[in-house]
């Protein structure tokens, strides 16, 4: 009976791809032949540190999972478009620049990550890719909306309008009356409640081309 314990294993991380391999030594040319086509030339990934070649000859010891990346072409996507770049990082300036124009400041940059969270990528971030990794953008939020008060355009800041702006637009110079009551009326505004009345105090989300209607009453 062979009573020899299996030797463990630890993951190896090539461009992304994972191998198993026994732990202990093992040299820079076999690392090179674990993915198909072997890699030409190899990276020892070392976070928050400069990142070390693995020369062919080299004898890397192997106790936990470790990363590896080469200069293998892969393809990933971004907007859907696929692009070839070489394996294993590229800033976030790199990932703009593969467009033509270049994607602006002002877009946001995720890591399309399947059944989770997209990951959002942040300023001079360097990011480790795989073969096939998804990568989408964002356009800014609109910072000013047009609306439409009592039949004629404004342009507001911020998703949100209060009740009193709404009221000062419409009547910039209250009409006289003791006891004035302001009446508010909207339609074609965001979801949830694209149409509705707003009383003192209270605000509706809105978009380009939501209309209020005001009214003001004397109640004296």
């Amino acid at each position: 009976m062979n009573t020899t314990p299996d030797p463990q294993f630890a993951d190896i991380i090539i461009d992304g791809a994972s191998y198993p391999v026994p732990l202990g030594d093992i040299s820079g040319r076999e690392l090179r032949e674990l993915p198909t086509p072997p890699v030409a030339d190899l990276w020892l990934e070392l976070p928050d540190a400069q990142d070390i070649p693995v020369p062919p000859h080299s004898t890397i010891t192997i106790t936990g999972d470790l990363r590896f990346f080469s200069n293998q072409p892969v393809t990933l996507f971004l907007n859907a478009v696929p692009y070839r770049v070489p394996a294993g990082a590229i800033t976030e300036q790199q990932l703009r620049e593969l467009t033509s124009p270049a994607i602006p400041d002002d877009h946001r940059l995720y890591r399309d990550i399947f059944d989770d969270l997209d990951d959002p990528i942040t300023e001079d971030e360097i990011v480790i890719i795989a073969d096939g990794e998804r990568f989408f953008t964002k356009n800014p939020l609109p910072t000013s909306f047009q609306i439409i008060v009592n039949g004629t355009k404004h342009t507001v800041t911020g998703s949100t309008v209060f009740f009193e702006t709404v009221t000062a637009i419409a009547y910039p110079e209250p009409p006289a009356g003791a006891q004035l009551l302001f009446t508010v009326g909207y339609s074609r505004a965001a979801a949830p409640r694209p149409t509705g009345t707003l009383r003192a105090g209270e605000s509706v989300t809105i978009k380009n081309g939501t209309i209020f209607n005001v009214t003001a009453t004397d109640k004296s």
